[in-house]
Formats: C-alpha cells, sequence, structure tokens
C-alpha cells in the first residue's frame, strides 16, 4: 500500500514531497508527477527527513525534490498527482501548491555533496526506525552475527571476544536493542576519532537489509 504527499513547489522548479510502499518500506520508490496526464517530473523518493522518520514512514528515507520539466505556473494551479511510476497508481493529488522561495546550495565541497547523498547517514540517530529490520536480521542470522556485522559496519574491524560476549548479553536481557548497540559503538572514542561513511538503508551496502 502506498502512502505519499505534494508539499510544494519550489521558485528554482522543483516540486517537494514523500512518498513510501509501506508493504516495503526500503524499496527505493520511483515516482512521477503528473499535470493533465503529462509526466512533468520523474524520480527517487529516497531523502531524509527527520519527521518522517518520527512519523515511521520509510525509514525516513522516502522524501523526494524532483527537478519540473515544465514552468512552476503550469503546475501552481492545476491538479497535481503524485504516482508510482512503475505501476501508475495514484498516490496522492492536490490543487493549489503553495509556492516555496528557495536558493541553490552550490556544491563547492565535498563535504556538500556527501550531505546531499541519500546512500550516506549523517548519524547514527537516523537510524531509530530501522529496528524492525535490525531484529529480522537477527531472527535471520543469529545476535553473534548481528554483533559482527555491526562491528564491521560502524568501527571498520572485527569484533573483539569481549565486545562480543558483552553486546550479545545485552540484547538477549533486552537491556539494550540493535539499534542501541549500534550507537554505543558510535559513542565510542574509535568510532570518533575516525573519519567514516556509513551506508544508509537506501543504500546496497547497508549490512543489514
Amino acid at each position: 500500500m502506498f502512502r505519499g504527499h505534494i508539499d510544494s513547489v519550489t521558485s528554482l522548479g522543483f516540486i517537494e514531497g514523500w512518498a513510501v510502499d509501506q508493504t516495503q518500506p526500503t524499496r527505493m520508490l520511483e515516482v512521477a508527477i503528473r499535470v493533465d496526464g503529462e509526466v512533468v517530473a520523474r524520480g527517487f523518493a529516497l531523502l531524509f527527513r527527520e519527521d518522517l522518520m518520527n512519523a515511521g514512514c520509510g525509514l525516513g528515507w522516502c522524501a523526494f525534490r524532483l527537478r519540473l520539466d515544465v514552468p512552476v505556473e503550469r503546475v501552481r494551479e492545476a491538479l497535481v498527482e503524485l504516482i508510482d511510476h512503475e505501476s501508475g497508481i495514484v498516490i496522492f493529488s492536490r490543487q493549489e501548491l503553495p509556492l516555496i522561495e528557495d536558493g541553490e546550495v552550490p556544491a563547492s565541497s565535498i563535504k556538500i555533496l556527501v550531505e546531499g547523498d541519500p546512500t550516506i547517514i549523517k548519524g547514527l540517530w537516523q537510524l531509530r526506525q530501522c529496528e524492525h529490520m535490525l531484529m529480522d536480521f537477527i531472527r535471520r542470522h543469529g545476535v553473534e552475527t548481528f554483533i559482527d556485522a555491526a562491528y564491521a559496519y560502524v568501527l571498520g574491524r572485527a569484533a573483539d571476544h569481549a565486545g562480543r560476549l558483552q553486546y550479545t548479553r545485552c540484547i538477549r536481557q533486552a537491556s539494550l536493542s540493535p539499534v542501541g548497540v549500534l550507537e554505543v559503538l558510535g559513542d565510542i572514542d574509535e568510532f570518533r576519532s575516525k573519519v567514516r561513511q556509513l551506508a544508509s538503508p537506501k543504500s546496497p551496502a547497508f549490512p543489514f537489509g
């Protein structure tokens, strides 16, 4: 089942909103914007928004910002449809979109490019809606395998024997959740002393999918 919303159109010619397939929340959903039967924008709903994470929508990675192929004036007062590109199903429609004034951010540094990359997380807190996914990984592969994967993901190394025992016990006793283990590993000096880019759930490199 699809859910979604068209939020606004911007002065620079982008249309913004979100969309998610609730039966497959980690699926990279391709969407299109249709006006008067014509597709005027198309792309993937895979950008992160904290409000969507807090609402449990698509783990937070389901927003879009798509470039329009037509002038902004054409879509502002028209009936605009958000559709699933693969099936053609209409997810949401609305008329009279609000206009948001915005400005281009020049991609003049690696930092700006990385911050705009939906396949990389900015912080482990962005995984707080991934608890179900991590628990499913544990059911399929076992707690010890999850701990090994957590060490490799966060710290880039194998788990030491003491750490494997400690965190395995914590999960089995429910004193730490799987996301809690990732956050604890991300809070130690070893992690903070290194610059590591961690894959998001929308990336094929995410080890818990």
